[in-house]
């Protein structure tokens, strides 16, 4: 079933990825509030079955020992790295192995009202200009977007170098004292009813046996 889900997920991310059509720099500020909803509800949907994936992948290979940290340093004279430093722009931002702590209730940020894009498509309007909020969300204004596309980046270099990532965990998971890289409840995205109810079912039996693996690490 992880192998079956694997290549599912990848097919499927990739072509999220192949639609945005981000090339090298993955530049895309801005997009449209509809297109927006959907790579975030895809993001969510996707985040947290491919680190159980990894997770499960990695306990099946064993752990590895922590990386020995060692300081590098240059040589006197030296060139400085030019290449290095002017190809940082084309970098992809790397995956998340391990769920970010679960945060309490109270400590979350107020809901802020439906951010409606850039003001600057109101410059050709009588002013003054109209207030923060004051007109109704539309399916053409357009919202910031690079975290989201910096997700998706991230998202779809995991299938691209699966073992790159694959060793990530299996070294997380063989440091001592290291909290699990995922969490034994169910993640709000696997109940959605968007999805269909086979895969709510298949998603449902994953997040079972990643309970079941979570209790028995704890109690060892």
């Amino acid at each position: 079933m992880v192998r079956f889900a694997w290549n599912q997920a990848g097919y499927l991310v990739e072509g999220l990825h192949r639609s945005f059509a981000l090339g090298l720099t993955g530049c895309r500020p801005f997009l449209l509030r509809p297109v927006r909803a959907r790579l975030a509800a895809e993001l969510a949907r996707f985040q947290p079955l491919v680190r159980r994936l990894l997770f499960l992948m990695a306990l099946e290979l064993g752990a590895l020992p922590p990386r020995v940290q060692t300081n590098a340093t240059s040589k006197p004279g030296s060139a400085p790295h030019s290449a290095r430093a002017s190809s940082r722009f084309l970098r992809k931002p790397r995956f998340r192995i391990a769920e970010p702590p679960k945060r309490a209730g109270h400590t979350l940020p107020p809901r802020r009202a439906a951010s409606t894009g850039p003001g600057f498509r109101y410059l050709d309007l009588p002013l003054p200009p109209p207030a923060p909020f004051a007109y109704p969300p539309q399916p053409t204004d357009l919202l910031p977007a690079k975290p989201l596309i910096q997700r998706l980046r991230a998202l779809n270099d995991v299938f691209e170098n699966p073992l790159v990532y694959i060793t990530a965990m299996r070294r997380r998971l063989g440091r001592p004292q290291t909290p699990p890289p995922v969490r034994a409840d169910m993640p709000a995205a696997f109940r959605s009813g968007a999805r269909s109810k086979l895969e709510r079912e298949n998603l449902s039996g994953l997040q079972a046996e990643i309970a079941a693996v979570l209790a028995h690490l704890n109690s060892s």
